[in-house]
């Protein structure tokens, strides 16, 4: 150890500057254990800024790799933005076309509604001139009510009616599609109508089964009940009326149904009968001719023969009878005398 002290302090360093060739060379000397502990220390800090550069590019690299893994990300979230912009406005567009599809379709159910109202009215009316005209009960069907007042938001704090929020409207679309209480009203009224039709056409077919047609043109001269049998002049019961007229005078079905029998009866000389239906049956006697045959279906009005003497007759006349439920009735009771 002295030794290196002895050689360090024995041994200089000497610095020379050299300016140009015009001014003297500057010179200084050092003590070689001060020149190496500058050269040591000039090594360190060498050491020190070299591996301070090189820590900085690694880090100056690790940063570019994190700035383009930002980057990139920031390019996907600018994407993600980007889509949902578009989702946003295609969900838009989809409000504005369920807005419009919803004033739409309100203003169809309410064109609609007020159809069944207008016709709920019609029928009403028909039913009632058709229960004038024919003395029937029908009733006409009620149709059950909805509700047209569609719920609107309010402001509370200036009380003023608010337009749909998005939420809204999307949930009264829902309920207006999931709802059955329209389709439910309509079902019903469509079975009400159904069965007043299937009512009406039965009471119809009825009414025109019904022998209520005045069979032929002329003066009743005897009327169903008890009368002096103008053969035996004994009382006896007078099942029909008798319609006297010129022959041939034309007789009509009295009402819609088949012919059971069109041939000779005893005292009834050649008569027509018709079943109606209903328990309705009917008889036309004394004819002069027959126009029609058994199995044959006539309408009320149809003419069926002409007016006769034959059988037992006191002159040219039709003996009509009308049988319910296979006992005579008064006939006057039902057919509207011309």
């Amino acid at each position: 150890m002295q030794r290196l002290k002895d050689y360090f302090s024995k041994n200089k360093v000497t610095l020379m500057v050299i300016p140009n060739a015009e001014k003297s060379i500057k010179q200084w000397k050092f003590n070689l254990a001060i020149a190496f502990i500058v050269l040591i220390t000039l090594t360190l800090v060498n050491i020190g800024l070299l591996i301070n550069t090189v820590t900085a590019k690694a880090e100056s690299a690790h940063l570019n790799v994190a700035n383009d893994a930002l980057s990139q990300d920031l390019v996907r979230t600018q994407d993600k933005i980007t889509s949902l912009e578009n989702i946003n406005q295609s969900k838009s567009d989809e409000i504005d076309h369920l807005k419009a599809s919803l004033i739409s379709s309100t203003d169809f159910l309410e064109e609609r509604l007020e159809e069944m109202d207008q016709a709920q009215t019609y029928i009403t009316q028909l039913v009632d001139l058709f229960n004038a005209e024919t003395n029937s009960s029908l009733v006409a069907p009620v149709s059950r009510s909805f509700s047209r007042t569609a719920p609107v938001a309010v402001d509370a704090s200036t009380g003023d009616s608010l337009s749909y929020s998005e939420d809204a409207l999307i949930s009264s679309v829902e309920s207006l599609v999931s709802s059955d209480e329209i389709s439910n009203i309509l079902s019903e009224q469509s079975e009400a109508y159904t069965e007043l039709v299937s009512k009406l056409e039965s009471q119809i077919s009825y009414l025109e089964c019904r022998p209520d047609f005045f069979p032929t043109s002329g003066t009743i001269t005897s009327t169903f009940g008890y009368r002096k049998d103008p053969f035996t002049g004994q009382t006896a019961l007078h099942n029909g009326i008798d319609i006297s007229s010129t022959s041939g005078t034309n007789i009509y079905a009295a009402g819609t149904g088949v012919i059971t029998f069109a041939g000779w009866s005893g005292s009834f000389g050649n008569v027509i009968v018709i079943d109606h239906g209903y328990g309705y049956e009917t008889a036309y006697a004394h004819c002069k001719t027959l126009d029609r045959e058994v199995g044959e279906t006539v309408q009320k009005g149809d003419q069926i023969a002409t007016m006769g003497s034959t059988g037992r007759a006191t002159g040219t006349h039709l003996h009509f009878e009308i049988r319910y439920n296979g006992s005579a009735i008064n006939p006057l009771n039902i057919v509207t005398q011309k």
